[in-house]
């Protein structure tokens, strides 16, 4: 042995520390040092053996291959020629703190006590699947460079810590199916996925092909996970995980173009999930089937995936806040399906997926307000279609452009806002532009609060149903509000506009309403259906002017009175005609199924005659619109 292995021989009974002289003899073969840890050198009565060594070169192959050592295990700041093999080794604290590896083989190993790897570099794979550590693993500042693999440690097991704050790792890390009992801190941590894809086998091939950088499916955590300012170049999957405290990653950066940065599909989040402050991933963010408690929050965060998913998060459910103020997405943001049970906030936001739909939050349960406000810019679709809210969906002073060209004017134009069948108490549409129509089919509001100076050019409104109009109704402004529906020939909106007005006691805009509605009808009819509607208009107003009626039977009477008192109908039987009356003979003329006898007992001459069938024909005419005009009014209103 050299001089450095027989300082290093003689402290281990006491645990004395060597160092060795960076001027002198630096090497230490590995099999004295598996000798030492095996029980060639006993401890020292009254003291705790140790192996302490630093500033070494490790030589051969270092191997405690199904060992099992008591004495800790200190090699820091050493440069180690091989791996070292701890592959189902029993092992106390163990450190290679600040050391250089070409890899560590540890699949299985117990420590009791933290391993320690803080400030290491290592060339290689960290290879320690099914590893149980009752400490920390410890990886602070550590930076580990591997084509393929970086960590290799599903099954793991962790009492205390996974702590790799700043830790720089070049390739695949796999914590798949482990348990980690306090926090997994990746702060400022630095991930990049392999270079080397291909060289990855199964069963973590796929995810290599992935672009993958950190794979922690069905993970539980007792604490919480922090990558606080971390920077992740590939996918960061987590999906199934567990996880009871905070999952933080504000102002972190993850980049993967084209495909998922970061999966949490069906993971439960018992403390929260944070991706706010400077947050921006550049690919898919998924928390789609996800249970998170607390709070999810986006504030200021962005996202990238022009084309695709921004955000996918269907069919989540959220116990807590949905804070997306002032968060910018570049691709659709959706939600469809979730359960949300607290706020929800995109006040501020600026979302764009041009040609298709920015912002989907069709089918959702949401039981407190949904803030879509405050200067919510979007450039796409905005879908609320089928949802329940329980309390307010506000989109006051939105920017809604349904298509990236402003002069598609197409009849099926893509909708700048889609709310078929929501259900909601209150809806608050007092927008600041929409461009394209809006959608509010069939869907069921108590309180319609909208500003007339912003409605949209057009109105899909057949189905909807709302208890209060806010400004209050009145006829002529919210006819105008009807008439921006293509499908104005439809009578349900209409009749929805006049129960409400009737219910607030205002009959006479009532019926100026269901006018409106039956000259749409007549407009959107065959030309005999028009001709009809027409004389049925100008007679009696379709029976919602009944006054009108009355004063076509005066000018009638007016005129027959003034004819034939000027000129007389001869006596068709003189000797057996009564006194002859003008107004009286009119009166039969005009009245069907009525006879004054004067009709039968004169007999009009000339033009006279021809004035006389006039009448006939304009009194059964009027009787007829009279009839179908109050049936209809009766059985409608």
């Amino acid at each position: 042995m050299n001089t450095l292995e027989n300082r290093l021989w003689e402290s281990f009974p006491t645990g004395t520390p060597v160092t060795a002289d960076p001027d002198g003899d630096r090497e230490v073969s590995g099999e004295v040092l598996t000798r030492l840890l095996l029980g060639a050198q006993a401890p020292a009565s009254g003291a705790r053996a140790s192996l302490r060594l630093s500033g070494a070169r490790i030589t051969g192959e270092f191997s405690l291959r199904f060992a099992q050592v008591d004495a800790p295990i200190i090699l820091e700041d050493c440069e180690f020629a091989r791996a070292p093999v701890l592959n189902w080794a029993r092992l106390g604290f163990t450190s290679f703190a600040r050391s250089t590896l070409p890899g560590l083989r540890a699949s299985n190993v117990v420590v009791e006590g933290h391993l320690k790897l803080n400030g290491a570099r290592v060339d290689g794979e960290l290879r320690m699947p099914g590893a149980r550590i009752s400490g920390g693993l410890v990886l602070d500042r550590a930076r580990v460079r591997s084509t393929g693999i970086a960590l290799q440690a599903e099954r793991i097991m962790i009492g205390g810590d996974l702590a790799a704050g700043r830790a720089d790792l070049e390739g695949l890390v796999v914590v798949s199916q482990g348990r980690v009992s306090g926090d997994v801190n990746l702060d400022r941590a630095r991930c990049t996925a392999p270079s080397a894809p291909e060289t990855v086998d199964e069963p973590h091939a796929l995810l290599a092909a992935a672009r993958g950088v950190i794979g922690a499916d069905s993970l539980v955590v007792e604490g919480g996970f922090f990558a606080r300012g971390a920077t992740f170049d590939g996918e960061l999957r987590m999906w199934h995980n567990r996880i009871t405290g905070a999952v933080s990653l504000t102002d972190a950066t993850l980049t993967n173009p084209g495909r998922v940065a970061l999966r949490l599909d069906a993971a439960t989040l018992a403390g929260g999930l944070f991706l706010g402050g400077a947050f921006a991933a550049t690919g898919e963010v998924r928390t789609a089937h996800a249970e998170i408690s607390r709070t999810f929050t986006l504030r200021g965060a962005r996202l990238s995936n022009p084309g695709g998913a921004a955000l996918r998060a269907e069919w989540m459910t959220l116990h807590g806040t949905l804070d997306a103020r002032r968060i910018r997405a570049d691709g659709r943001v959706g939600l469809d399906d979730s359960v949300l049970n607290g706020p929800v906030s995109f006040n501020g936001a600026t979302l764009a997926d041009p040609g298709g739909v920015a912002l989907s939050l069709n089918g959702v349960v949401a039981s407190n307000t949904v803030n879509l406000c405050d200067g919510l810019s979007a450039v796409g679709q905005v879908q609320v279609s089928g949802s329940r809210i329980g309390s307010v969906l506000c989109l006051d002073t939105a920017t809604l452009t349904a298509s990236p060209d402003p002069a598609d004017t197409r009849p099926n134009a893509p909708f700048a806002l889609r709310l078929w069948r929501l259900q909601v108490p209150e809806l608050r549409l007092r927008t600041t532009a929409v461009t394209g129509p809006v959608d509010l089919r069939h869907a069921r509001v108590g309180l319609l609060r909208d500003d007339p100076a912003n409605w949209p050019e057009a109105l899909h409104l057949t189905g909807l149903t709302y208890e209060t109009l806010e400004p209050p109704a009145t006829d002529t402004d919210r006819r105008a509000w009807l008439a921006r529906d293509p499908a104005e020939a439809q009578q349900q909106p209409y009749e929805q506009l006049a129960a409400v007005l009737r219910a607030h006691g205002d009959d006479d805009a009532a019926r100026a309403v269901l006018l409106t509605r039956q000259r749409a009808r007549t407009r959107a009819a065959g030309w005999p259906a028009r001709v009809w509607g027409v004389l049925q208009d100008v007679t009696v107003g379709y029976g919602y002017r009944p006054l009108l009626a009355a004063l076509w039977l005066l000018v009638l009477l007016g005129a027959g009175t003034a004819a034939y008192s000027a000129h007389p109908p001869r006596a068709a039987k003189p000797d057996e005609a009564p006194a002859f009356h003008a107004v009286v003979y009119t009166l039969d003329l005009l009245l069907p199924l009525v006879d004054f006898g004067q009709q039968t007992a004169f007999l009009p001459a000339g033009a006279y005659q021809w004035l006389s069938y006039l009448l006939i024909a304009a009194g059964w005419i009027l009787a007829t619109t009279i009839a179908a005009a109050l049936t209809r009014s009766l059985r409608r209103t």
